[in-house]
This record gives structure tokens, C-alpha cells and sequence, in this order.
């Protein structure tokens, strides 16, 4: 069995509602959703560390760059 830590964390009423739109949307659990979320954060902490720039594309083929601060 794999070793997990326990965690809890006080958030606010309006990141609660996001979450729970995330996991009903997605059909995941909460845990799924955070681990989720860890991951992109550490995706764009290792964006910001290389100075990278991330290209977004929407549906209609429309480009942002988005620089990570």
C-alpha cells in the first residue's frame, strides 16, 4: 500500500465552491482535484524558474502567451 500523508487545510468559502464545481464537473474527488492542482502548480513554479513563456490556444484557434510571474 502506497505511504500517504494526511492533510488539512482551511479554505474560503468561494475556493470551497470552486472545488466542489471542479469534482462535480470533472466527476473526481476532492483528493483527485488537489493532487491535480498540485501538479499545474509545480508545472508552472518550473515554467517560472526557466523564465518560459506558456502559448494558450482556445477553440477558434485564438493564441495567448502567458509569462508566469
Amino acid at each position: 500500500m502506497p505511504d500517504y500523508q494526511r492533510l488539512s487545510v482551511n479554505i474560503n468559502p468561494e475556493s470551497a465552491d470552486i472545488l466542489r464545481r471542479v469534482t462535480a464537473d470533472r466527476g473526481i474527488t476532492t483528493t483527485e482535484a488537489v493532487r491535480r492542482a498540485i501538479g499545474l502548480l509545480d508545472f508552472f513554479e518550473e515554467a517560472r524558474r526557466n523564465e518560459a513563456t506558456i502559448r494558450v490556444q482556445d477553440r477558434s484557434g485564438h493564441q495567448s502567451e502567458v509569462h508566469v510571474l
